[in-house]
């Protein structure tokens, strides 16, 4: 940030004035954390109006109720200076010029008739950006002091506008949201049915009729001889409880190989492909389990329908192992062998005149006592034929597939979205302890600089959303404007220092 005071001057001629002192090129530069005062003084021939006199100039800067005095300068008149130049020998060395012969600690000396080059830095307040210069001048010999008055400089500023925290804490907002913003599970959840919370499945078995002996590894299986009633029934109720949005993928009838564009499966595999590989992949979320259930349309004998139901699992297994790098050890299969439920929810919605007669009999004849004979013999076999031609195709899948994540931590996103919301709050010292553990990016460098402002480390702040600007923040711009207000020069012409008279 630079802020300039600047003084125009006329050309000044060779010949220096004969009485009083003219000041030129007065500037006040803010460079980084410090504040630069120069000027340069056009001493005259009789600026000390007195051969024994000393004369001091003791600029000040003032504003807003501050004040600090700079380094003085010195001006020393004729006789002093032969008094000095005198002063090793006998007869003079007792004289009482000590006081004017030497100048004061820090101060800057100079002599009548010459130019002078001012330059001084003090660290940088906030006050003095819109600081006065005033010069206070004092004439001395080496029996009196005497108050020759003060001359105004350069007037202060009106006070400047602070940066105001309002668009960075609404921005501040915006960053935290989007920093702890849905993961990449949560994400695919909202997209896609078929991708759960593992909570959610943790919450459906211990809360569900169907939760008792479900991945249990030593729960009882039946790896194609048939499934026994009261596992298919557990089953049934697990598929009825989570079923809402699972994948479907389809087989033609009678077969377990899995055709990517056979009715709608490819748009299924990519989907999930897609979702399992965005999963391994992300900084947010991992895949855990991936849950597949293999069913067969009714037709047909038992144990053909039970082995294929259970060849379509595997080969949708088989499937994503080819496909992902997902563990075999983290998929869970389940035969699902005849879907009646499936096929008892599509008559249910149908509008077949025998509906509720073929619901009597799934829901009471057996599987192993005539269920699909009886259906067969219903109404001369017609009911049957409409739903081997219309409802059977759909029962034909791997029928109940489900992927279930979990998020991950992220440290540095969490750092970013709890700094942010500390911004926001206005907790600045806070938000800096917290932003150290951010990860880097535009976002901290501007919720970090402007923390850095609005606690006082200005020369802190500047680089950070100087580097936030520059990535497209336009809050950062604003603040860096704000803070740049004061750069226009002030012209405030030449200043005459006039002599004692």
């Amino acid at each position: 940030m630079t802020m300039a005071l600047a003084a125009s001057s006329p050309a000044f001629s060779s010949e220096p004035p004969k009485e009083g002192i003219t000041l030129s090129g007065l500037s006040l530069t803010v460079e980084g954390d410090s504040l630069r005062v120069r000027f340069r003084a056009h001493i005259g021939r009789q600026a000390t109006e007195g051969q024994n006199y000393k004369l001091t100039l003791r600029p000040v800067l003032s504003g807003g109720g501050h004040e600090l005095a700079l380094r003085n300068i010195e001006v020393y008149g004729r006789r002093v200076e032969l008094l000095e130049a005198r002063s090793g020998r006998a007869e003079v060395a007792g004289l009482p010029t000590h006081d004017l012969r030497q100048p004061a600690a820090g101060s800057q000396r100079a002599h009548e008739g010459e130019t002078a080059d001012y330059s001084v830095s003090v660290p940088l307040e906030r006050w003095m950006e819109t600081a006065g210069l005033r010069i206070e001048r004092e004439r001395s010999g080496c029996c009196r002091t005497e108050r020759l008055g003060t001359v105004e400089a350069a007037p202060a500023l009106p006070s400047l506008p602070k940066p105001s925290p309002a668009g960075v804490k609404s921005r501040a907002t915006e960053l935290a949201a989007a920093a702890g913003a849905a993961s990449t599970g949560d994400s695919l959840a909202r997209s896609f049915g078929f991708v759960e919370p593992l909570s959610a499945l943790e919450t459906r078995m211990a809360t569900s009729s169907a939760a008792k002996g479900l991945f249990d590894p030593d729960m009882e299986l039946n790896m194609g001889y048939g499934t026994a009633p009261s596992q298919q029934a557990e089953i049934d109720r697990y598929i009825v409880e989570g079923e809402k949005g699972a994948l479907t993928v389809h087989f033609r009838q009678g077969k377990h190989l899995l055709e990517r564009h056979f009715r709608d499966n490819n748009t299924m595999l990519v989907n999930l492909v897609s979702s399992i590989r965005m999963l391994q992949e992300s900084k947010t979320s991992r895949v855990v389990r991936v849950v597949i259930v293999g069913s067969a349309s009714p037709e047909g004998t038992l144990a053909f329908n039970d082995r294929l139901a259970w060849n379509r699992a595997v080969a949708l297994k088989d499937f994503l192992l080819r496909n992902t790098a997902f563990p075999a050890d983290s998929m869970t299969l389940f035969n699902g062998s005849e879907d009646w439920r499936g096929l008892r929810k599509l008559v249910a919605a149908s509008d077949l005149y025998e509906r509720e007669e073929i619901l009597r009999i799934i829901d009471n004849v057996p599987v192993t006592q005539g269920r699909e004979l009886e259906l067969m013999k219903l109404s001369g076999g017609r009911p049957y034929l409409y739903m081997l031609e219309h409802m059977f195709p759909d029962l034909r899948n791997a029928a109940f597939i489900k992927v279930y994540y979990e998020n991950v931590p992220d440290p540095a996103a969490e750092a970013l979205a709890t700094g942010a919301a500390l911004v926001s709050q206005g907790r600045y010292a806070e938000a800096l302890t917290v932003l150290r553990g951010a990860a880097e990016g535009s976002g901290r460098d501007l919720l970090e600089g402007s923390a850095r402002l609005f606690s006082g480390d200005e020369a802190g702040a500047a680089p950070l959303l100087e580097r936030a600007a520059a990535c497209g923040e336009p809050e950062a711009r604003k603040l860096l404007d704000q803070l740049h207000a004061a750069s226009a020069p002030r012209e405030v012409g030449t200043v005459e220092l006039p002599g004692r008279r």
